[in-house]
This record gives C-alpha cells, sequence and structure tokens, in this order.
C-alpha cells in the first residue's frame, strides 16, 4: 500500500514532464550564439567557474584554519583545566578537617570545567 512519502517522492516525479496550459502561442527558441560569440561566452563560464573556485577554496581553507585555532584553543582550555583539577585533588587529599568543605568544593567546580572542555575538545 501507498504511503504518504510515496506520494512525496512519486508525484512530483510525476508531473515533471506536464507543462501547464497557456492560450499562448509557443515562442520558437533563439537562434545559437555565433561561434565567436559561444567562444567568449564558453571563455566567461571558465573564468567564472575559475573565480569560484578560488574562493571556494579560500573558504574551505578559512574554516579549516578557523578549525585548527579552534581545537587549539579548546585543548589549550582543557590543559588548564587538567592542571586546576589535579592541584584541587592534590589538595583534597591534603586537607584537614577545617578545609575539607572548602577543598571538595573546588575539586567539584575543577571536576566539572574538566569535563565541559574535554566536551569542546571531543567536538
Amino acid at each position: 500500500m501507498p504511503t504518504l512519502m510515496h506520494f512525496l517522492i512519486v508525484a512530483p516525479l510525476a508531473l515533471i514532464g506536464v507543462a501547464p496550459a497557456s492560450s499562448e502561442p509557443a515562442q520558437p527558441a533563439p537562434a545559437a550564439a555565433p561561434v565567436a560569440d559561444r567562444g567568449a561566452i564558453v571563455q566567461k563560464a571558465r573564468d567564472d567557474l575559475h573565480d569560484w573556485r578560488l574562493k571556494l577554496d579560500a573558504y574551505a581553507e578559512k574554516v579549516k584554519t578557523d578549525s585548527q585555532a579552534s581545537r587549539a584553543e579548546a585543548t589549550d582550555e582543557m590543559n588548564k583545566a587538567w592542571t586546576k583539577a589535579k592541584d584541587a585533588a592534590a589538595r583534597l587529599e591534603t586537607a584537614g578537617a577545617a578545609e575539607w568543605a572548602s577543598a571538595k568544593a573546588e575539586f567539584n567546580k575543577d571536576s566539572d570545567a574538566m569535563a565541559a572542555s574535554w566536551a569542546k575538545v571531543k567536538r
């Protein structure tokens, strides 16, 4: 049994060859461009494509560079978070009764920051 998806895909394909009815007479196709014009048009198309290729390549390089910069920044942030979490863990191990609550809160905060930094690097 056909599904809604079937109709959504097949119906437009079936209608592609159907032209809308019109009361106006059909226009004749324009004459082909002279050979000299064709050469100029083809060359312009090549030049345009070349310009687009340069733009796309520059954009791809920018995205790649931005991505590397973002990754380096995230890695640096992760390394700083690691150092803070490691130091907080060391303070937690040596904390006395009076400092325990503060050391535990600091470690939890730094551990959460480490997890957030790790999530950024893994993206």
